[in-house]
């Protein structure tokens, strides 16, 4: 008799549970309304990329920066990947040296992004489906045509904020991640020159006296595809 009443009261609390696991997995990213929104920012910010990069042989580099300067400030979170990329290295920066860094880095990311992405000699950009990620993030995976045919996945990692539905924090081509490469290198550099050589080196880049090294690319398949920021 008690192990029945004991069975019922553990069949009851399951049922009594269900409705709270369920909200509990219900995140704001799986809605077809927040995907639609997310959906439609991409599609929005790739076209507005696209047609930047359709006019790279007619633009000056200065010209072309200057476009890409106006669709990163619109789409992209600069102060929180600028956060993210120094990671841990801004509890051993001095406050002199986080300004510094803040400033720059706006800049900074307009020439990597810049030279990177106009590597990629897109032609087409398509979207193809939606992918959330944690409780609030989505991957946005479209599919970059090059000029010779090639095809790249690209996916684009949006997050909302407060003050805006959604803005870009990342940037995946073909499974790298380019915030988790630009962290591990500014993660070397200070750790061979501390924070005041990353800043040199930010300068630099932004200067012209050096070049932002490439993204590698692997088109076999092999690329590692947990290479990610949360990683």
């Amino acid at each position: 008799m008690i192990l029945a009443f004991s069975l019922l009261l553990f069949i009851g609390a399951l049922f009594a549970m269900q409705p709270l696991m369920a909200a509990e997995e219900a995140t704001p990213n799986q809605s077809e309304e927040e995907q639609a929104k997310g959906r439609h920012f991409i599609d929005v910010t790739s076209r507005r990329a696209l047609d930047v990069l359709n006019k790279k042989d007619v633009l000056t580099q200065e010209e072309l920066e200057s476009e890409f300067r106006v669709i990163l400030t619109d789409s992209f979170a600069i102060d929180y990947i600028g956060k993210l990329v120094l990671g841990r290295h801004r509890k051993t920066a001095t406050k002199e040296e986080l300004e510094t860094y803040y400033d720059l880095f706006p800049d900074f990311l307009i020439k990597v992004y810049a030279s990177r992405l106009t590597k990629l000699d897109t032609t087409e950009i398509n979207i193809e489906r939606i992918i959330p990620h944690g409780k609030k993030d989505m991957f946005v995976r479209t599919k970059v045509l090059g000029e010779n045919n090639e095809v790249y996945d690209v996916d684009w990692r949006i997050r909302p904020f407060k003050d805006v539905d959604y803005q870009i924090i990342d940037v995946k081509i073909e499974g790298i991640s380019m915030a988790r490469t630009q962290r591990d290198d500014f993660t070397s550099r200070v750790s061979e020159s501390k924070v005041s050589g990353l800043i040199q080196y930010m300068r630099n880049i932004i200067e012209g006296v050096e070049e932002a090294e490439p993204l590698e690319i692997e088109k076999d398949g092999k690329s590692d595809k947990k290479n990610d920021i949360d990683n």
